[in-house]
């Protein structure tokens, strides 16, 4: 994930968020209230929030299930 905060003249911050680097065509934008500092505090929310929200387009890893196999007799 890449992102970008840019801070506003009207006591607000904008940020903007893509996944391109992880393959994914998803950007999200947001604002929040405050500078740069309050930007980066929510940023980590804001990033799972778009990835629980579109789960679909994120590669989900493989699950390979493998017979357990039982002791012998010994």
């Amino acid at each position: 994930m890449t992102y970008t905060i840019t801070v506003l003249g009207d006591e607000t911050t904008k940020i903007e968020v893509s996944f391109a680097d992880e393959d994914v065509v998803l950007t999200g934008c947001t604002y929040v209230k405050g500078g740069e500092e309050e930007a980066l505090a929510y940023l980590p929310t804001f990033e799972r929030d778009l990835r629980r929200n579109y789960a679909h387009l994120f590669p989900q890893p493989e699950i390979i299930i493998e017979p357990i196999e039982e002791a012998g007799d010994e």
